[in-house]
């Protein structure tokens, strides 16, 4: 007997309703239980809800996306010796098409009875911020039972508050802040890539921020920030849902242009195009049928989130060594992301994390990708700087000669050009030196030609040792040299040419036979008539004559022409 009482009680209270106690003047009820009824008939009225069967569940719930007309119902007694004020919010009153308030007391008569519509000419009057608040009184030891009559366009989830009137306006002033933060800080990381994008004109800059931007008109609607803080209420801030078809459409272009996907992912190139075009075609849709889109943007979102993710896997097992940080930070969007559209499709509890999961990943994953950008960037310097390191390396190979680092007859043509025009702008002296070992092939011949080289080598190093900062010294060709003497006149360019002479006459070498080795220069010296010559080929010609002169006076001596 004892059991079947047990059992009858304990099956009672299954059947019982849930009931919020109010039990102290200052009061913030968030977590209790609700009773619901969907309406598929889009035909009940409050005079049939008596006759109807709710069903009981929490209060921050997701319904799923297919429900558009609910009732809910919430009771409360007073338990104590005061009367109450109660303001109940719902907190995402923003997103419903309208909502009907019931008050009932506890004799069961409706004591109350309020419209609102979100989407209405009124709802700057009728909703506070994001929020629709109901204000009712409980006497002491009263029930009191509200009906709450809601339809929404697609996404029915619902957030009530039970606040005492202190409580209520702390939470209208702070509501919303942390949405506002992460809006703000993703624009901020918008604006930034930007004026990046405009300065360097890398397009992953511009996806990037086209991205962001996008993600943050939804935040900004479906976090109820524009509602709450500008007021902006209707078919307007809903369409802001947008961003988020618009968003993979921003990071699959943003993907395939940091990775070149086009170039070295065939495959994975054409996953990510198929994003694009899906995306596109559902905000297309949208424009013509918005309800539907919406409901077609879950499956969409979905494609998306996992061919991002097998895109990204892939890349990093064939090698790539940026997309490890994109796939870092795409898993933890890919679980922040999965985690709200379980809470938003009715299957995952509320809290925190899952109301507001979107954007906790999104966050995450823009300053892990702007980490990624920046590294891309970086790279994409460096190798900027080594093509110019190469450009230069090359440029100086094809103007240097290789065997004794000298610069070569073609970079002597080149700079000699540039230098009589600055010497012609200045009104400088310009002179010039030509040199020519004597009686070379001999040593080739009773040397080597190995030994040959060392002779210019040696004589090359000494020409470097002995030039001015502004002389330029080149191998003209065999034993030939050549030195440009800027600002020099010809008696100047006649005592350095003796000067170098001598030097050349005391330098010792050591022989492939072990002897002492020393050889001498001829020289011819011509300065350019900077006023008259437009090039210094005659001028070439005169200090080539000069060093014929020098040779048939018997070598190893200076010999100038005017």
């Amino acid at each position: 007997m004892r059991l079947v009482v047990l059992f009858l009680s304990l099956f009672s209270l299954l059947l019982a309703e849930p009931v919020v106690k109010i039990d102290s003047d200052t009061f913030s009820i968030t977590d209790f239980e609700l009773s619901y009824l969907v309406d598929k008939t889009n035909e009940v009225k409050f005079e049939d809800i008596k006759s109807k069967q709710f069903k009981q569940g929490p209060n921050r719930d997701s319904l799923g996306i297919k429900v558009k007309d609910v009732w809910v119902k919430i009771k409360l007694f007073n338990e104590t010796k005061r009367e109450q004020t109660i303001f109940l919010h719902q907190d995402t009153a923003f997103k419903f098409t309208s909502i009907e308030y019931f008050e009932v007391d506890s004799s069961d008569k409706l004591v109350n009875h309020q419209a609102i519509v979100p989407y209405g000419p009124l709802a700057k009057e009728q909703l506070n911020g994001a929020d629709a608040v109901f204000e009712f009184s409980i006497k002491p030891d009263k029930y009191k039972t509200i009906y709450l009559h809601q339809k929404t366009p697609a996404y029915h989830f619902y957030n009530f508050l039970i606040y005492s009137q202190k409580e209520s306006i702390r939470y209208l002033i702070y509501e919303k802040v942390d949405a506002v933060l992460i809006s703000g800080l993703l624009l901020a990381l918008a604006l930034y890539n930007l004026l990046i994008f405009i300065s360097s004109r890398y397009r992953e800059y511009l996806y990037y921020s086209l991205y962001l931007i996008s993600s943050t008109m939804w935040i900004l609607y479906v976090y109820g920030s524009l509602a709450h803080y500008f007021q902006i209420y209707g078919d307007t801030p809903a369409r802001f849902n947008f961003g988020i078809m618009l968003a993979p459409i921003f990071l699959a272009l943003f993907i395939q242009t940091i990775f070149k996907t086009e170039e070295k992912y065939k495959f994975e190139h054409k996953l990510l195009s198929s994003i694009i075009v899906v995306s596109l075609l559902n905000f297309l849709y949208g424009i013509v049928d918005f309800t539907t889109a919406l409901e077609i943007l879950a499956l969409s979102h979905n494609y998306a989130l996992i061919v991002f993710l097998w895109v990204a896997v892939n890349l990093y097992i064939r090698g790539d060594k940026l997309v490890k940080i994109f796939l870092f930070a795409h898993t933890f969007y890919l679980f922040f992301s999965i985690y709200a559209l379980m809470y938003f499709t009715g299957f995952a509890d509320s809290n925190y994390i899952s109301s507001r999961g979107t954007s906790i990943g999104l966050i995450i994953e823009a300053l892990l990708l702007s980490y990624l950008v920046a590294h891309k960037f970086k790279i994409m310097e460096e190798e900027k700087e080594q093509e110019r390191l190469k450009q230069i390396e090359l440029k100086l190979l094809a103007s240097t000669d290789p065997m004794t680092k000298l610069y070569n007859r073609r970079y002597f043509t080149e700079i000699s050009k540039e230098v009589l025009n600055i010497s012609k702008r200045e009104k400088k002296h310009l002179s010039i030196l030509m040199i020519d070992i004597d009686r070379f092939k001999r040593v080739n011949d009773t040397y080597g030609h190995q030994f040959g080289d060392e002779v210019l080598i040696n004589l090359s190093r000494l020409l470097l040792d002995t030039q001015r900062q502004s002389d330029i010294v080149c191998r003209y060709g065999g034993e030939e040299f050549v030195i440009l003497l800027p600002n020099t006149a010809l008696q100047d360019a006649t005592y350095l040419a003796e000067k170098l002479r001598k030097l050349v006459e005391s330098l010792t070498l050591i022989s492939p036979k072990n002897e002492d080795f020393n050889f001498t220069v001829s020289i011819g010296v011509a300065q350019i008539d900077v006023e008259n010559e437009a090039d210094i080929e005659q001028a070439l010609k005169r200090a080539d004559d000069a060093l014929y002169e020098a040779k048939n006076s018997g070598r190893n001596r200076v010999s100038t022409k005017r």
